[in-house]
Formats: C-alpha cells, sequence, structure tokens
C-alpha cells in the first residue's frame, strides 16, 4: 500500500475540509491568487480577524483542497492566477456546495453577502479526471485547468468560452445507515469480486482507501479481508465490516471528524482517538495539511533526484562518446609517418609521373594535416575528459544531498532545483521549470551547512558548486582552512579559523567532515586535502567550484565518525 503515498483524497477527506474551511471562511474576502505548478493553484480569503489561504490540485496522482499556511510567493504571473486576482477583486466568498458523495466542490462569489452569486470557482477531484472551473454567473467558462476537446471525451467539451457542464451522475447506490445487514450483504453479493471492489462498485463515495480503513477499524484477527471473495469470508468477520460501515456512514453526515495516522503511512478522518489502533504513527505529522506537505515534497525530491540521475547519465554517455571519438581520431593522426612515407617512396622512383606527384603532393598534405590536428584533438580530449570530471562532481553531490536525510523538505527542494539548474547551465541544456523562473525572481537560494566544531570554530559545507564557490572565496577570510578529498568529487569544506588558532580536534573533525562529503565517503578512510585560503585560486574558464592550490598538506578522513558527529551536532530545520 506503499506505493500510493500521498493517499489520495477521498470523499470523506473532502467532506471534513468543506465542513472546516465553512466554519472559518464563510463569509471571507477574496485577497489573492498565485499558481506555484501546472496543476496547482493556491488563494488567500480574509476573514474579520484572520486570512485563510486555501490550495487546490488537479493533478491526477493526488487531487486535493485543503486550508494551508501563508505559501512562498511563487508562481503569481500565470495565466490562471492574474484572471482570478482580477475576476475575484472585492468579492467575497459566500456559499461552499458539496452534494453528499459527490467530488464537486462549489465556491459561489458575490459582490456582498446576500447579494446575487456572480462567479464561481469549481472544483472536480475525481482522479485523472479532475479539474479547476473558473465560471460566470451563467456558467460560462471564463478559465479552466484542463481544456477537453472532443477527441478526447466523448461526454463533454471543455474550453473557456462554453458552458459548463457537470460530470456524468453517479449511479451507484448511496450509503445508508438505516440498510439492514442483509440488504447490505445482499448488495456487495451481487458481484463475483473481492469485498474491496464489491464495495468499490456498488456504493457511492467507496475508495481503496476506505475499505482499508474499514478493515482497519473492524479490528479483525484475519488480515487481507478485503482482497478476499465474499464467499470465503467468515459471517463473523463480515459482520463487523458491516458494523464498521454504519459507523462510517454515520460520522461522514453528522460532521464527527478527527485526523489521525494509521499503518504509518495513511490517514483517516473518522477515526476517534481512543479508536486508533496503530500506535506507530509518525510524529511529525499531525494534520492534514502536513500530511500532503510532508509526503508531497517526498515526491518531488524524489523525482528531482531522478531527473537529475537522467540528465547526469544521458550527458556522461554523451561526453563519453565524444571522448572515444577523438580519441579513434588521435590515433588515426599518429600515422601521419605513414602517409609520409609513402610520398617518399613514390619521389624516391626514378620514373615519376604527372600522376605520381600529384599524389604524393596529396599524400604529404594529409600527413601533415594529421600532424597538425593532433594537439587540436587533445584539446578537445581534454575538454570532454574535464566535463566527465565535472559530472562526477555533480553525481557526487547529488549522492551526498540524497544520502543526508536530517534536512528538512523544502531545503533538500531548494539544493536540488539549484544543483538541476546549473548542470543546465554548464552544460547549455534546455530546462523547463517555473519554479526556477520565479525562484530568480524573488532571489530565494539555499545557504552552505554551517556547524561548530568541538571548540565553537564555525565549519562551512558547500551542498552544490555555487556554495563551493562562495564558501571558498566570497565568505572566506585570510587564516582559514580549506578541506577536501584528495582526487575524489565531493563538497568544498572551510574550517573558519581567522577568528582563533584551531585545535587539532578541530582539524580532524573538518577533514572527516570532508570525508564524509565526498565520493569516497564509503571507505574506512579517506585521504585529505588541507590548504591555507591564501594558497587556494580560482580556474576561471573551470566552472563554479573549480580550484587550484600549493603547499597543500595530507590529512586522513573518517567518513563515519563525521557522519556520527553531524547527526548529534546538526540542526534539522537548516
Amino acid at each position: 500500500m506503499q506505493k500510493g503515498i500521498p493517499q489520495i483524497m477521498d470523499i470523506t477527506s473532502i467532506k471534513y475540509v468543506l465542513y472546516d474551511l465553512s466554519e472559518k471562511v464563510l463569509p471571507s474576502r477574496f485577497e489573492t491568487a498565485q499558481q506555484p505548478e501546472p496543476n496547482l493553484i493556491q488563494f488567500c480569503l480574509r476573514g474579520i480577524n484572520s486570512q485563510t489561504w486555501i490550495e487546490a490540485s488537479w493533478d491526477s496522482d493526488s487531487p486535493r483542497i485543503l486550508k494551508i499556511n501563508r505559501p512562498e510567493k511563487i508562481g503569481t504571473e500565470s495565466t490562471l492566477s492574474k484572471q482570478l486576482r482580477y475576476g475575484l477583486k472585492y468579492m467575497a466568498l459566500v456559499t461552499i456546495e458539496q452534494d453528499k458523495f459527490e467530488r464537486v466542490i462549489k465556491f459561489g462569489f458575490a459582490k456582498k453577502p446576500g447579494d446575487e452569486i456572480k462567479k464561481y470557482l469549481v472544483f472536480e477531484l475525481m482522479g485523472k479526471h479532475s479539474n479547476i472551473f473558473y465560471l460566470d454567473n451563467n456558467q460560462k467558462i471564463i478559465a479552466v485547468g484542463k481544456q477537453i476537446k472532443s477527441n478526447q471525451s466523448s461526454f463533454r467539451v471543455v474550453s473557456t468560452g462554453s458552458i459548463y457542464s457537470e460530470p456524468p451522475s453517479n449511479m451507484k447506490k448511496e450509503p445508508n445507515p438505516n440498510e439492514s445487514y442483509e440488504a447490505w450483504k445482499e448488495s456487495i453479493s451481487l458481484v463475483s469480486e473481492s469485498l474491496k471492489y464489491c464495495l468499490i462498485n456498488t456504493y457511492q463515495g467507496v475508495s481503496p482507501i476506505l475499505t482499508k480503513q474499514l478493515e482497519t477499524f473492524s479490528n479483525l484477527e484475519s488480515v487481507e479481508i478485503m482482497n478476499k471473495n465474499i464467499d470465503f469470508i467468515s459471517e463473523t468477520n463480515l459482520k463487523k465490516i458491516y458494523q464498521s460501515w454504519k459507523i462510517w456512514i454515520e460520522r461522514f453526515n453528522k460532521n464527527n471528524f478527527n485526523f489521525s495516522i494509521f499503518d504509518n503511512f495513511f490517514y483517516s478522518v473518522w477515526f476517534l482517538k481512543n479508536e486508533i489502533i496503530n500506535k506507530d504513527n509518525i510524529d511529525q505529522i499531525d494534520g492534514l495539511e502536513n500530511y500532503y506537505n510532508f509526503h508531497i515534497k517526498q515526491k518531488k525530491i524524489e523525482a528531482l533526484i531522478k531527473k537529475i540521475d537522467g540528465i547526469i547519465f544521458k550527458q556522461t554517455n554523451l561526453e563519453k562518446k565524444n571522448f572515444k571519438l577523438q580519441s579513434d581520431l588521435l590515433i588515426n593522426s599518429e600515422n601521419y609517418h605513414i602517409y609520409k612515407k609513402k610520398a617518399d617512396k613514390i619521389f624516391m622512383t626514378h620514373e615519376i609521373q604527372k600522376q605520381d606527384i600529384i599524389k604524393g603532393q596529396k599524400l604529404y598534405k594529409k600527413s601533415k594535416k594529421l600532424k597538425r590536428a593532433q594537439n587540436l584533438i587533445k584539446e578537445r580530449m581534454n575538454i570532454h575528459k574535464n566535463k566527465l570530471n565535472r559530472l562526477e562532481e555533480f553525481s557526487a553531490l547529488l549522492d551526498n544531498l540524497n544520502s543526508l536525510k536530517n534536512e528538512n523538505p523544502t531545503t533538500r527542494i531548494n539544493l536540488l532545483d539549484e544543483i538541476k539548474v546549473e548542470i543546465c547551465r554548464e552544460f547549455n541544456l534546455r530546462i523547463k521549470n517555473i519554479r526556477e523562473q520565479t525562484k530568480d525572481a524573488s532571489g530565494l537560494e539555499s545557504s552552505p551547512i554551517e556547524i561548530n566544531t568541538p571548540r565553537g570554530l564555525t565549519v562551512q559545507i558547500g551542498r552544490n558548486m555555487r556554495q563551493n564557490d562562495l564558501i571558498s572565496f566570497k565568505f572566506s577570510k585570510k587564516g582559514d582552512l580549506w578541506f577536501h578529498a584528495q582526487e575524489s568529487p565531493g563538497s568544498h569544506v572551510v574550517l573558519k579559523s581567522s577568528s582563533q588558532i584551531p585545535s587539532d580536534e578541530d582539524i580532524q573533525i573538518s577533514a572527516d567532515l570532508a570525508a564524509l562529503f565526498s565520493k569516497a565517503k564509503m571507505n574506512i578512510k579517506v585521504p585529505i586535502n588541507l590548504v591555507n585560503i591564501k594558497d587556494l585560486q580560482k580556474i576561471t574558464k573551470g566552472g563554479p567550484g573549480c580550484v587550484s592550490f600549493n603547499n597543500v598538506e595530507i590529512l586522513w578522513g573518517n567518513p563515519t565518525r563525521g557522519k556520527d558527529y553531524i547527526k548529534k551536532n546538526l540542526k534539522k530545520a537548516i
């Protein structure tokens, strides 16, 4: 079941959110909107005493609507956000509608409470068919999240200017708290499938996660009851499921909700506090907003790591191919003397014809060309070799970032974004990234790790090329010490020893950290270059973080010791 993380918001969760919102935002004035991602809108409503931010996503993997904390200002220039800010300016949210077990939500906006509704925001949270609509009072579509053409759907066409039509009506049976056990059993027995799909295919509002919740809530001795055919489930267990079913309907109808985590990864909004079976709850997730914030960011991190890995892999193969091509050309150019000997042999003959002279001249010309080409080919080979080394450095930075788990997700996303942009800029790769476009404008940049040595000196650790460059040159002072794994890609580490003389322990822990943040971190010991900052020089055409140095001293760093130290001393929110 972990594959489904984050859990798709089902009808019970939607009603829970809307019930909470109705209590807090009706009525309230629309303030602003932004679109940080293609399938995500965030908008702000101001009540009498407070502001409320709402996030709605029509992403097929995780459609949702949530109350959120004030977000970063990202994506204000999107067309949809501009239309909402312009069209809903000075208007008030006066109604929130959602019909029973339907996943269609309507927000109604008027000039003021009591006036006629002039605009609607409609959210359809239905998996891959999820969408958002901005409508006028005649149900005409002003803006839409996803356009649907006639060749994509036979039921309805969705485009700006057309009249909004609701999704197909749900023809399944409506859950009824008064339905007897016999009638309920008969209804789900009509389809010869597992209990899970019998419930899903028979009743409105039933999702895979609800069936798991019912199974957990029933506290059955047998596991995976929902995956069994109804004919192989005992009457006792089936009656327990039925009792849980009735409790769910009753709490759904009476808006009796409570957020809880169960099975370590999944949440429920209808288990009461004394009914939580699994005590191994995730401490850092104590609400619906935090749940989605945490897990969606984890998915973003995984996607970014996969994307960067793919870029590095593809570019590495390209550079290897180009390097081999130049190597073959070099081997061929080394045969220049063969062509010279052939030409010499022609001109050494006693009887020489005009065509022999032409042939000999061509051979001399080819020999000279190959000889001249050697230096150019070697230069190109060095270029490709340096690019391969840089890609190894990027790979080491990515690996180090992935291995350090005690950073908050936002920090990791920012770092990954920066690493991706650095690679694409350095290798002239095109990149489409809304977040990056807006980040440049807002000046959001990650900071290097700072950690104190046992005697209180600061150690700075670069996590990407920009940070490596900054701590080695811009932030450093005369007297600081620079550490880097010898002949192994990794982070720059700077001990801020300009303020006081470092002890042997300070120097050793800096070396251990340099070993930890290198590609050689799996070794027991790693040779570390120790250089005084004044002996460090920037390589102008080498890209950010490329350095040369003099007067190096070799130390041995212990990655395991560095890992233990950073776990104990690094704050989580960095």
